[in-house]
């Protein structure tokens, strides 16, 4: 999952410049419903096994905590009791269950089973397993100044960098780490929009036309970032199996699961951003002194 990996690695950094719940409740009316035929469980089941093969929830554990961390970081000058406030609010609405959830019924909608196969069987492969046991540990170790130093002694051939870049282009992680982002900051500033001069007077569409056009700007410096966190995070892979990953990524089924990933993991996002802004107007207005 390697736009799961970058986001999780670079979003804190830039949110410092429910749904969930209805979807939980459509999977147990669906259940109280009757059962479903046995080809959809075992399709189920089968979608249980890739999410779990590929390390969603362990990777969502990891944006879910570094959201909350850089809450608390950006908002360190409130009073104790605010900070206890925003912390619950947060941790409440960026929950890493409740996103898997969301992505979860996400892909119950797009389900293609003969994709959903392929996609189960890479991630089931050794060479599959291997990575995504890469990813977690690269989560729990995130490259360091010597780790990035490294890079820079021994800079990357080639054909190293150009699979990096086919991996982030084809898995969509600088794409998807700066539209999550970028959600998480339209959320906050459309809650506090009031309260914020340089964005007080515009309307919708000219606050999204700004946005869009900081997401833009932002999203260059991200692929930067995206692509250093991929060579550190996979740097012990040859370049053979590297490529095979690659292929993987650019494949049907492969296409097919980033895809549909991408956009759920933003929907679930969005959702959760949208709840903790309106949230926090509410309960720490003050708050806008932070955003300014």
């Amino acid at each position: 999952m390697a736009r799961g990996l970058a986001v999780a690695a670079v979003v804190g950094a830039m949110l410092a410049s429910s749904a969930v719940a209805s979807a939980a409740t459509v999977e147990r009316d669906r259940g109280a419903r009757g059962a479903a035929p046995a080809d959809q469980r075992a399709e189920a089941r089968t979608l249980d096994d890739l999410l779990q093969r590929s390390g969603l929830r362990v990777q969502l554990e990891g944006l879910t905590a570094g959201v909350r961390a850089q809450f608390v970081r950006a908002h360190r000058r409130q009073s104790g009791q605010d900070q206890i406030t925003i912390n619950r609010i947060v941790a409440e609405h960026f929950a890493a269950d409740g996103l898997y959830t969301k992505i979860r019924l996400e892909f119950r909608k797009s389900l293609e089973p003969a994709r959903l196969d392929q996609a189960l069987g890479w991630y089931d492969s050794p060479l599959g397993r291997r990575i995504v046991g890469q990813e977690l540990a690269a989560l729990i170790a995130a490259g360091g100044p010597d780790a990035v130093a490294d890079l820079e002694n021994n800079r990357p051939s080639p054909r190293r960098l150009e699979l990096i870049e086919r991996l982030d282009v084809g898995g969509g992680a600088s794409e998807t780490t700066v539209d999550v982002t970028v959600a998480i900051v339209r959320s906050l500033t459309v809650a506090f929009q009031p309260g914020l001069p340089a964005v007080a007077k515009l309307s919708r569409a000219q606050l999204d036309k700004q946005i869009a056009q900081a997401r833009n700007r932002t999203l260059e410096d991200m692929r930067r970032l995206c692509r250093v966190s991929m060579l550190l995070a996979y740097r012990a892979l040859t370049d053979d199996e590297l490529e095979q990953y690659v292929r993987f990524v650019e494949s049907d089924s492969g296409q097919w699961y980033m895809s549909v990933m991408n956009s759920a993991l933003l929907a679930a996002v969005g959702a959760a951003a949208d709840a903790t802004a309106a949230e926090l107007a509410t309960a720490v207005p003050q708050l806008v002194g932070d955003l300014r």
